[in-house]
């Protein structure tokens, strides 16, 4: 089964994220089902392996902690290639700090990542109709902060509709 370890958003954020107009006349963009921020994504996980990976997550300890969200980006950066249309997060220190955690008790079942960028995806772009306007977008300020006290692990279910998810453990 498809799985990922992610960090729910509460619904006043995502109440807040769909507000943002992806106008056809900009993108087409395929926005998601929901929002999170994913952590690490793990693939296809044997019956077997995710009962150890249950086990090992039981064992990352972290304190509480508040994040915020940060700018808009757009992942490539390179203007004429844009795909993902994404929110930063801030502190990444202490994101970055819960990973290397999630990753150190995991090590010896997948392997470390080796970059992390903490965000969350609004949107994939298919096709770039007014790429000025797509800028403008960039601009938009979400002044909102969440408090993260545990985090999940996910199973994910591609459908034609999009994905589901469901969750499979939670951990704090």
């Amino acid at each position: 089964m498809r799985c990922f370890i992610a960090i729910e958003l509460p619904e006043k954020i995502k109440e807040d994220l769909r507000k943002i107009n992806f106008h056809e006349s900009i993108a087409k963009i395929i926005v998601p089902n929901d929002y999170h921020l994913t952590l690490k994504f793990l693939g296809d996980v044997s019956e077997s392996k995710l009962e150890r990976v249950k086990k090992d997550l039981s064992n990352v300890r972290f304190k509480p902690f508040k994040l915020k969200l940060d700018k808009i980006e757009f992942f490539p950066k390179i203007e004429n290639f844009i795909r993902v249309v994404w929110i930063g997060i801030m502190p990444k220190r202490k994101i970055i700090k819960l990973k290397e955690n999630i990753d150190d008790a995991l090590i010896a079942l997948f392997e470390r990542e080796k970059r992390f960028e903490p965000h969350i995806t609004l949107g994939r772009i298919k096709a770039v109709k007014d790429k000025n306007k797509l800028m403008e977008i960039s601009n938009l300020q979400i002044d909102e902060g969440f408090r993260v006290d545990c985090f999940k692990l996910i199973k994910s279910e591609l459908t034609e509709k999009g994905a589901r998810y469901e969750t499979l453990g939670e951990y704090s």
